[in-house]
C-alpha cells in the first residue's frame, strides 16, 4: 500500500511537470509568432496609416498654396500633426544647387525662348517607411527612397483650353530665409505679399510647339510622377509627347500664358 501511494505521488508530480512544460512551450511559441509575424504587420500597418495621414496633410498644404496664389489672400496659417517623420522646407535656392528645375521652351512670336523655374518644396520624410512626400510646383508627389518610380498624389493647376488652343502654366516658388523643419505638431505659416509675375503671355497665332523639361533632384526623383502627369490625359487629350529623357512636347498651342507665384514659408 505504501509503495503504491508513493508511486502515485511521483506520477502526479511528473504529470504536473509535463503539463507546465507544455503550457510554457505554447506560451513561448505564441510570443515568438506574435513577435516574428504579428509585430511587423502591426508596424507596417502603422507606417501605412502615418503615410496616408501625411498625404492628406500635404494636400491641405497644397490647398493653402492655392488659396494664397489664386484667391489674393496674403497669409495662411495651418496647424497639423506630423505622423511618423518630419517636414522640411526647401528654399528654391537650395533646389537650384541640386540642379532641380523646370524648363519651358517656346516660340514667343519673334524667335525661340526658354524660361527656367527653380521652385523649392515642402517635403515630408518618413522616419521608418522611407517615404518622401513633397509639395512641388503646386503638385503633391510621393516616392520611396529605396525604390524606383514615384506617383502624383494631387495634380498642379495647369490647363489647356482646346476651344482656343490656350495653354496656361502656373509655377509656384517656395522661399524661406532659413532652414526649417518640424515634427509632432507643426504650425506652418506662409505668405504671398508680391503679386504674381507674368513670365510669358504669347498672343494668339499659328500653332506653336511648347516643350517642358523636368530636371529632378538626384535624391528625390519624381520623374515618373511628372511623366505620367504630362503624358496622360489630365491636361490635354492624348497628353504631351515624350521626346527625350524628362522632355515633353505639345504642338497644338495657339496662345501660351505662364505665371509665377512666390510663396514665403515664415515658420514651421
Amino acid at each position: 500500500m505504501k509503495g503504491n501511494w508513493v508511486k502515485g505521488m511521483e506520477d502526479d508530480g511528473v504529470s504536473e511537470a509535463i503539463g507546465f512544460i507544455l503550457i510554457f512551450t505554447i506560451v513561448v511559441l505564441g510570443i515568438t509568432i506574435v513577435t516574428l509575424y504579428g509585430y511587423p504587420l502591426l508596424q507596417k500597418s502603422q507606417i501605412g496609416s502615418d503615410e496616408r495621414i501625411m498625404e492628406q496633410n500635404m494636400i491641405t498644404l497644397q490647398n493653402d498654396l492655392k488659396i494664397l496664389t489664386f484667391s489674393n489672400v496674403p497669409y495662411r496659417d495651418t496647424t497639423m500633426g506630423i505622423s511618423g517623420g518630419s517636414i522640411f522646407v526647401l528654399d528654391s535656392a537650395e533646389t537650384a544647387e541640386d540642379d532641380h528645375y523646370f524648363n519651358v521652351s517656346f516660340n514667343n512670336g519673334t524667335g525661340p525662348e526658354t524660361k527656367t523655374f527653380r521652385l523649392g518644396a515642402l517635403r515630408f520624410i518618413s522616419s521608418q517607411g522611407q517615404a518622401a512626400i513633397s509639395v512641388e510646383n503646386g503638385a503633391v508627389v510621393k516616392r520611396y527612397q529605396d525604390a524606383e518610380g514615384s506617383t502624383m498624389v494631387a495634380d498642379p493647376r495647369w490647363f489647356y483650353d482646346d476651344t482656343y488652343d490656350t495653354l496656361v502654366l502656373f509655377f509656384t516658388e517656395i522661399k524661406a530665409d532659413r532652414a526649417m523643419s518640424g515634427d509632432g505638431v507643426a504650425n506652418i505659416q506662409m505668405s504671398m505679399l508680391d503679386p504674381p509675375k507674368v513670365v510669358a503671355d504669347v498672343p494668339y497665332g499659328a500653332h506653336r510647339t511648347v516643350t517642358i523639361e523636368y530636371s529632378p533632384d538626384d535624391t528625390f526623383d519624381y520623374s515618373t510622377a511628372w511623366k505620367n502627369y504630362l503624358t496622360g490625359p489630365t491636361i490635354v487629350d492624348g497628353g504631351f509627347t515624350e521626346i527625350g529623357n524628362n522632355m515633353y512636347q505639345f504642338t497644338e498651342v495657339s496662345r501660351l500664358v505662364i505665371k509665377k507665384y512666390t510663396v514665403t514659408i515664415e515658420r514651421v
